[in-house]
This record gives C-alpha cells, structure tokens and sequence, in this order.
C-alpha cells in the first residue's frame, strides 16, 4: 500500500516501462429557473445533452469504439456497501477501470493517469475502479484503498459472480495467479480504460500506456457543444 500511494502521489508511475509489467497484472488489450422565472436543464443534464449533440457530429478519434452504445451495466455495490447504478452519474463522463487494490504497477500507472485527467478535465467527471479481486477488496478495503485519491473516484466491488457477469459484459477478462508472494497471489487483467459519456454511451477504450492528453482531447470533444 505504500508503494502504491508514493506512486500516485508522486506521479513516478507515468514512466513506468513494460520492464516493470509482471505478473501482477496483464497488458491485454439539479433543476433551476432563469431570471425570468422560466424553467431550465440542470447542469448535468445540459451537460448529457451537448454530449449527445457533439458526439453525434465529431469526427472519429483513434480510441473511438465504432459505434456509441449504451454502456454495460454495473450491478454491484460501491466503497460503502451500497448498491451501485451506473445509471445514477448521467450528465456526468464517467472512466472506468478493472483492477485490484494489490496490483503491483499497472493499475498504479494508470490511476496516475486518471488522476490527471480528473485534475485537468475543466469539466465534472467521475472515475469507477471495479475490482477483479473481490475476495481482498471489501467495501472497507475499496474505502481505505480510496482515502487517497480525489473525491471523484468510486469503488466497485461483489461476489464473484457479479464481478465476472460484470466484466464479460464490458469485454474484460481476468484471472487469479498463485505466487509465493507475501500475498499469495496475484491477478491478470484486461488493462483498459473505458470512456462513458455523459449521455451513458461507451465511447472509447484506451490501452495501457495512454496519457492523459488523448484521454482530454476525447472528453474535450466529446463534451463540446
């Protein structure tokens, strides 16, 4: 854990090179009213509305998927034990991530990243952790594990079942790996990011080793109106 937070912290994690990639983890691919008392969109949903309008007519970007279509389902329950709809941050670009709390380095590296484009997005957005290693990581251990990153972060974990149906229907595969780690082991994951706009639509996916600035350029484009 702390080297986990001296490499968020730090941002040292960015340079981090496939040299280091081991087998801890896997490179697999509100309402208001104008002045004149008339009724106008909420924040939110302003922003779900151009971000429907402006992904309908911006250009195809390198991580673009080939069609927009609504993301998958996140049935599961988040850092507080509560029960988690995706469907509850509409109006808002959510990115979200399958890792684990104990991954060594590339889930680190790529929280890096996340962070920085949550500093730099100039715009709300959220970022999802769902976890592939729900046997360690609790409710409590999501909780602790995200005391050290920004608030716009949510942890997602549950049985095992939910984890799997969760991530075959996002495309991500994993697997447990026995070590002779102080651990006992380790787990192999699909290391993208996935972008959801703020309408709720699965708009692109970044493998890893994507930096902040194509992750920007994306959500800048796909939040302009």
């Amino acid at each position: 854990m702390i080297r986990t937070q001296i490499l968020l912290r730090s941002g040292a994690a960015l340079g981090l090179t496939a040299a280091l990639l081991t087998v801890g983890c896997s490179l697999r691919q509100a309402s208001g009213a104008t002045a004149s008392g008339a009724p106008t969109s909420s924040p939110a949903s302003a922003l779900a509305s151009a971000s429907a309008s402006a992904a309908a007519s911006a250009p195809a970007g390198p991580f673009d998927y080939p069609t927009a279509t609504a993301a998958p389902r996140l049935d599961l329950v988040d850092q507080d034990g509560r029960s988690f709809d995706l469907a509850s941050l509409s109006g808002t670009p959510v990115l979200v991530y399958f890792g684990y709390t104990h991954c060594p380095d590339v889930c680190p590296a790529t929280v890096g990243v996340l962070n920085q484009v949550i500093g730099r997005a100039g715009v709300p957005i959220r970022a999802i952790i769902v976890t592939v290693d729900p046997e360690r990581d609790t409710p409590a251990a999501l909780r602790e594990y995200l005391a050290y990153l920004p608030p716009a972060y949510v942890g997602l974990t549950g049985a095992a079942t939910a984890i799997r149906t969760a991530a075959d229907a996002w495309g991500v595969t994993y697997a447990r790996i026995d070590t002779s780690s102080a651990s006992g082991y380790a787990m192999a994951h699909t290391a993208e990011v996935y972008l959801v706009d703020a309408a709720g639509r699965l708009r692109a996916h970044y493998q890893f080793g994507t930096e902040a600035p194509a992750i920007l350029a994306d959500l800048a484009r796909f939040t302009s109106r």
